[in-house]
């Protein structure tokens, strides 16, 4: 199976000349040692064996979360299978579970969810090195460039904290960590030691993960006990469709949806909300009147789809969590 994993990665790696021949990752390698007196050998080491894995831009370019309809999108997370494996994993974890929520206030079904689509409980964290695919993100990826270069910064200053051999962490293509799928800089602005052994083990501690999503999301504003979103009743699409998934942020109260013939299907929160509306099937939308606990599962991943999905494998946990 590692010959195979090491196989794969070299044919995503398109040999034309190692990233230490460019000049801006010469400079990278300058502005780490001045600022941080990271070690200039290990880095040019690093850097000249290191090629373009292809297949990181073609999977930034191609995400999911952006190119699929909801309906095919959710049918990836909301099965019978993960809502069991969900359930198992919640009465296993019942004790860190009701710490979480006790010490950071955040609902534990969403802690498990968010879990469960991003890596199925931990069984699905990656397989693919994080140093090189950071370093094809940060040189090759001009659109999202800057952002990368400084996660590639974070993981470099990480491995060092932590004693990780550079080169060999394994991650998401786009260089997320554990089974909470944190990036580097999260990781270390947010990840606990929760079951306080005296290191961060995002790939084996569930304790860790859960521990630090609910560190992330208390940082990100999740509000305990309160709703995400609720489903709605809209009497005339085409007169509120520049409204339908605006921003990131609640944009209107109650009372202003309702002169605009949107409506709450159930008993609604009387604050701010947005508007959802995701395909549910070829021809059908279905809309959500979506609140600030939505936009802050949107802090941990920047897509609607995405959101909706971890809401609904979060309620069908809670749902079967007693049987």
């Amino acid at each position: 199976m590692g010959n195979q994993v090491e196989a794969q990665s070299a044919a995503e790696s398109v040999k034309t000349v190692p990233y230490i021949e460019l000049p801006e990752v010469r400079q990278f390698i300058d502005d780490m040692e001045a600022e941080h007196r990271y070690d200039r050998v290990l880095l040019t080491q690093m850097f000249s064996k290191t090629y373009k894995r292809e297949q990181v831009i073609t999977k930034s370019d191609n995400q999911p979360e952006v190119l699929v309809p909801y309906h095919k999108y959710r049918a990836n997370f909301i099965d019978p299978y993960r809502v069991k494996q969900g359930v198992l994993f919640a009465k296993k974890n019942r004790a860190w579970l009701d710490k979480a929520e006790h010490d950071y206030g955040v609902d534990w079904p969403i802690i498990v969810a968010l879990l469960g689509v991003e890596t199925a409980y931990g069984k699905v964290t990656g397989n693919r090195d994080v140093f090189t695919s950071l370093t094809t993100l940060s040189f090759d990826y001009p659109r999202r460039g800057h952002y990368f270069k400084s996660e590639l910064e974070a993981y470099l200053l990480l491995a060092r904290n932590q004693g990780w051999r550079v080169g060999e962490t394994k991650g998401s293509y786009s260089g997320a960590l554990g089974m909470v799928q944190f990036m580097p800089s999260n990781h270390m602005k947010l990840a606990v030691d929760y079951d306080q052994n005296g290191r961060v083990d995002l790939w084996a501690s569930e304790a860790d993960a859960i521990g630090s999503i609910a560190n992330y999301l208390r940082h990100h504003g999740w509000q305990y006990q309160q709703p995400a979103a609720l489903t709605a009743r809209v009497d005339q699409p085409e007169a509120v469709k520049e409204l339908v998934n605006k921003g990131r942020a609640p944009i209107h109260s109650m009372n202003e949806w309702s002169a605009k013939g949107v409506w709450a299907t159930t008993d609604y929160n009387a604050g701010k909300a947005g508007l959802i509306g995701l395909r549910e099937s070829e021809t059908e939308v279905d809309y959500w009147l979506a609140y600030d606990n939505f936009f802050t599962i949107m802090d941990y991943n920047p897509s609607r789809r995405y959101a909706m999905s971890v809401l609904e494998l979060a309620n069908r946990i809670a749902q079967h969590e007693g049987d």
